[in-house]
């Protein structure tokens, strides 16, 4: 800053005088930087997920359950997820997968369903295919068919699957099926159509590595043949009625009732039918089918004697006769030694027997007395029980013996 003054007194020309007055520098305060603040907590894990966390299936085929890192998955990207990993996963653990995704049904409803179906049905058709013989394999079947049947698909791949599953299955298979038909409307079937599953050639299909797809194609033919009867009957039920001497309702409701499934009502069709056809029999002087009862193949045995060809099963010990060989084998002369030795070596691993193509029959002799009402009731056709009183089997007559004669 300049101050100016004059002086008095003094000759000449006055001039102002300056002077310089310091001022303190002001300071530059400097602002510290903004601290950030903390980051918001992560947004916690749907329950859906956090429901299965901790399973074993869910640590092994999905990502870490750190809510900072897991993707963000709706309902139907979670599922998604899951039918992603179970065709990688081992068939206990896929049975643990159908109970999973079972509870997430029962809690908070499935989306997708078809496509929980189309993954099932799936997993129940591509090799390596689950066997009934091996517990775990098993309960995989049970689980997949128990899940398609909650979600509610049933649809023409659905009843094939179910077809194919009874004729393969064993008792336990064989009830959950027609318990899931009957679930959806399958009326009083009284054994008609476990008759006509086990009528099917199946026999021909074992050995053969694409059983079970055939037994899926046959069982897909079969439909289209009952489904397009069953339009043909529709669409002509009132002469049907005439025919008949019931009203369109009595039949229609013999068919379907109020929540039978589409598909089923084929299958009741078929039902109807049989019994339709059955009665014509009746009527007509015959006896019905229903009327043979079990077929028992062996009837009760008189009293025993030494006799080697009644046995149950068969095994023989057997010694090879030249002389009896052939008619020609006193004429032809000798084989060469060092000829017979390359026969001997081209002959080294030659097969033993062939295995025919034959049709499988089960068989249980020895059933308990307090059982044979229940074998009655769930006898198969193609299984023979034998329910008369006496059965024997020694063991020392059903082999041949060296010196018998």
């Amino acid at each position: 800053a300049v101050v100016s003054t004059q002086s008095t007194g003094q000759m000449g020309p006055s001039k102002p005088v300056q002077r310089y007055v310091s001022r303190p520098v002001p300071k530059i305060v400097r602002s510290k930087p903004d601290t950030p603040p903390p980051p918001p907590p992560p947004e916690p894990l749907p329950e859906y997920i956090v429901l299965f966390q901790d399973e074993p299936w869910f640590r092994a085929y999905l990502p870490d359950p750190n809510p900072r890192t897991f993707p963000k998955a709706s309902l139907t990207q979670f599922l998604q997820m899951i039918l992603e990993a179970l065709p990688k996963a081992a068939f206990h653990v896929k049975a643990e997968i159908c109970q999973a995704i079972g509870l997430m049904h029962t809690q908070y409803g499935i989306p997708i369903p078809t496509d929980v179906k189309m993954a099932l049905l799936t997993c129940l058709n591509e090799y390596p295919l689950p066997r009934v013989a091996l517990p775990d394999e098993k309960q995989f079947i049970l689980d997949s068919l128990k899940l398609i049947q909650r979600l509610n698909v049933m649809d023409e791949s659905v009843l094939a699957e179910l077809l194919s599953q009874f004729i393969d299955g064993d008792d336990t298979i064989r009830d959950l099926v027609l318990a899931l038909l009957k679930a959806r409307g399958l009326m009083n079937q009284n054994d008609y159509l476990e008759t006509e599953l086990d009528s099917w050639e199946t026999w021909k299909l074992e050995g053969d590595p694409r059983r079970k797809t055939k037994l899926v194609e046959m069982a897909d033919e079969w439909i289209r043949e009952w489904k397009q009867r069953y339009n043909e009957f529709i669409a002509n039920v009132g002469n049907e009625a005439k025919k008949s001497g019931k009203s369109v309702s009595e039949i229609m409701s013999m068919l379907s009732s109020p929540g039978t499934s589409p598909i089923v009502s084929i299958v009741n069709f078929f039902i109807y039918k049989c019994q339709e056809k059955e009665t014509q029999i009746v009527k007509s002087g015959g006896e019905s089918k229903k009327a043979e009862g079990v077929r028992n193949a062996v009837i009760s045995m008189p009293a025993i004697k030494k006799s080697n060809l009644m046995r149950l099963g068969e095994s023989h010990r057997s010694k090879c006769y030249p002389e009896r060989e052939s008619t020609l084998s006193r004429l032809l002369p000798q084989l060469d030694p060092r000829t017979q030795s390359r026969l001997n070596i081209l002959l080294n691993g030659f097969t033993t027997y062939v295995n025919l193509a034959l049709k499988p029959i089960n068989i249980n002799p020895f059933a308990k007395p307090d059982n044979k009402e229940s074998l009655k009731q769930k006898t198969r056709p193609k299984s023979l029980n034998l329910l008369s009183p006496f059965k024997y089997f020694i063991p020392e007559l059903a082999t041949l013996s060296i010196t018998d004669n």
